[in-house]
């Protein structure tokens, strides 16, 4: 058996996708969703001892809390916490003028916060894990380097702050020996990425799941691609 890893928004995209790929590799998951009862195509992929669902909203204290207690009373532990749930609230190309603020609020509560909410209540269980590691899956877009366009301006500016909420974490948890990275999956054909993306979520999730894998305390702290490398063009 491989290792026990929790993925956050598992019911569609890449967190589908990546569920079925740590499966794969025989780790035992476990793939949360805000609305179980909803996740048919996650519940396809099976269920037992390898493969738990349960219901997690990062965005509520409440459902976080019972996540845990459900955690700790069927696994004891965790190896590794995949930070994927997120939202995409606006259109993209808005104006400044035309962004409604409550899109910024949106975005912050569930990217930022919300991953700030999961890794807080469940890091006990990772302090009993082997080896343990936090995938905070940010994006391309969150580069202050590469912003060359006034797109994306909520989601882009949440994933930004993401990427410094790793960085304070990864300092944070180094004397603990929990490695902690920002991970870009690429631009993926997903609800979110939308049909003009290069990548289907299933050749992502291979390179993810294959990244996590190996993941040490070297590379904590770092912003990388899916395939383990840090990104080029820059924080």
């Amino acid at each position: 058996m491989g290792d026990t890893i929790l993925v956050t928004g598992a019911n569609r995209g890449i967190g589908l996708a990546l569920t079925a790929e740590l499966l794969k590799d025989r780790n035992r998951v476990i793939a949360t969703a805000r609305n179980p009862a909803k996740a048919g195509e996650l519940a396809r992929l099976g269920t037992g001892h390898a493969l738990e669902i349960i219901k997690l909203d990062v965005t509520s204290d409440e459902s976080v809390e019972a996540a845990v207690a459900k955690v700790k009373e069927t696994a004891g532990s965790l190896d590794v916490l995949v930070n994927n749930a997120a939202v995409f609230p606006e259109d993209g190309d808005e104006s400044i003028f035309e962004m409604k603020l409550e899109h910024f609020r949106e975005a912050y509560e569930t990217n930022v916060i919300g991953v700030v909410r999961v890794t807080r209540a469940f890091l006990p269980l990772l302090e009993n894990g082997k080896n343990p590691r936090i995938v905070n899956i940010s994006s391309g877009a969150a580069s202050v380097t590469a912003k060359d366009d006034n797109g994306y301006y909520a989601y882009s500016a949440s994933k930004a702050a993401l990427n410094m909420v790793t960085r304070a974490m990864a300092a944070e948890f180094q004397p603990r020996g929990i490695c902690v990275v920002a991970m870009t999956p690429g631009w993926v054909k997903t609800e979110m990425g939308g049909p003009n993306a290069p990548l289907v979520p299933e050749e992502s999730a291979r390179a993810i799941a294959k990244t996590i894998a190996t993941l040490t305390m070297e590379q904590t702290s770092k912003f990388i691609e899916r395939t383990g490398g840090e990104v080029k063009y820059g924080w």
